[in-house]
């Protein structure tokens, strides 16, 4: 039997085995609880991080890195960056397109869906879904909705054109086409454009009505009515273009001060056209105000921002080429020769179009007729799109990380 001193000892190490187990188990508790939560923090909550919303509906990482995993399938590191580059708006156009399919009565069934995954040989999940559907509708939208839009036949007029810098540039053209000079020739010289200047002005047949799906960055220009004015072999008078953009301008500089160590201090003014580069000049050096010479000239917009003021030749402030040529060699106060420099763009031009050959009711071919067709639904669909919600919410860490799992996921 204890006596109660023992008795009491023994209370005492028992207290203490059970303060133990306590604060053994307390700290079990909490390492458990640390570990889950790394695991959740690392590997569980990126994944339910929101990506993107559009139209109220919000689309989070998983979804996010599904989607890049399958748009980027079979492609390196470098090429799955640019696809997440333009996911959210690929995303944004599937599910504009199966919002606005039944509209046109346009539709897939799940055995669709379901087919073409298996066909595909990928995973069968709500992402997967999505996009095989979204591109399931697209075709039947283009194949039996908008092909229907396009006529069988329709007139259409055999087009040259060439897009000049200026006025006397067009009249000198016209000139030498008046003189029997062939119009591809010149236009494959003169013609400044990216349309005409690659086909040397040879545009091809364009179709009544549809001409501005078939002529891309020209599409508003003169070119989708003017050709359909003409007589056969007529060539028009010069139009000019406010908005069409040309690979070219025209540089006109002035050195207003000199340092020993800094260079000459450089002004500039960036024209549309040799003669307007001219005229700029003349304008110079009978005195008219440079600021307000670059308000109403300089297509420049870095340069125009602070009156013409281009920089230092000898601070490397100064990347272009042609305005290093022009100003290097300048006394103070001199103004440049206008100087042709190819690695800017400039807006304004004037057309020279000409209907080589004309027919009433010509067929469509089966590439012309793909390109208005896909070019139809390509306008519906931009309208569908316009006055949409989207939030991007991704952050460039985020992103990283989704192409790092991708990546990953590929061994």
């Amino acid at each position: 039997m204890l006596t109660k001193r023992q008795l009491s000892r023994h209370k005492r190490q028992q207290r203490i085995q059970h303060i133990i187990y306590i604060t053994g188990a307390a700290f079990l508790v909490l390492l458990i609880a640390f570990l889950g939560y790394g695991t959740w923090n690392e590997q569980i909550k990126p994944y339910h991080q929101p990506a993107v919303e559009i139209n109220g509906v919000t689309y989070d990482m998983d979804y996010y890195v599904k989607l890049l995993s399958l748009y980027s399938t079979g492609k390196d590191a470098t090429e799955t960056a640019n696809t997440a580059d333009s996911l959210i708006n690929l995303l944004h156009y599937n599910q504009a397109a199966m919002k606005a399919a039944p509209e046109l009565g346009i539709d897939v069934s799940d055995k669709d869906v379901n087919d073409a995954l298996k066909n595909s040989g990928v995973a069968n999940n709500d992402v997967n879904r999505d996009a095989f559907k979204a591109t399931l509708l697209i075709n039947n939208l283009i194949q039996n909705y908008f092909d229907k839009q396009v006529p069988t036949s329709v007139e259409q007029v055999y087009t040259q054109a060439m897009l000049v810098e200026s006025a006397d540039v067009a009249e000198k053209v016209r000139g030498r086409l008046a003189a029997g000079d062939n119009f591809t020739a010149l236009a494959g010289f003169y013609s400044q454009d990216d349309l005409t200047k690659g086909v040397s002005g040879d545009v091809g047949w364009l179709p009544k009505g549809f001409a501005d799906l078939m002529l891309g960055s020209a599409a508003n220009s003169p070119l989708k009515d003017i050709p359909f004015t003409l007589q056969t072999g007529e060539v028009s008078q010069p139009i000019f273009d406010g908005t069409a953009t040309k690979s070219i301008g025209y540089w006109v500089v002035q050195v207003t001060e000199q340092d020993p160590d800094k260079g000459n201090h450089v002004r500039g003014i960036l024209a549309s056209s040799y003669h307007d580069a001219e005229v700029i000049k003349e304008k110079i050096l009978a005195g008219d105000d440079f600021a307000t010479l670059v308000k109403t000239y300089s297509q420049d917009a870095t340069s125009a921002a602070n009156n013409g003021d281009i920089g230092w030749t000898g601070n490397n402030s100064i990347s272009n080429r042609v305005v290093l040529a022009l100003a290097m060699p300048l006394p103070v106060g001199d103004v440049s020769k206008p100087g042709s420099d190819t690695s800017v763009k400039t807006v304004g031009g004037f057309w020279l179009i000409k209907a080589v050959a004309r027919d009433d009711n010509r067929i469509l071919d089966d590439s012309t007729r793909t390109m208005i067709r896909t070019s139809l639904f390509e306008k519906w669909i931009d309208e569908k799109m316009k006055n949409d919600t989207v939030t991007t919410l991704l952050t460039d860490e985020q992103k990283a990380w989704a192409i790092n799992v991708v990546v990953k996921s590929r061994g």
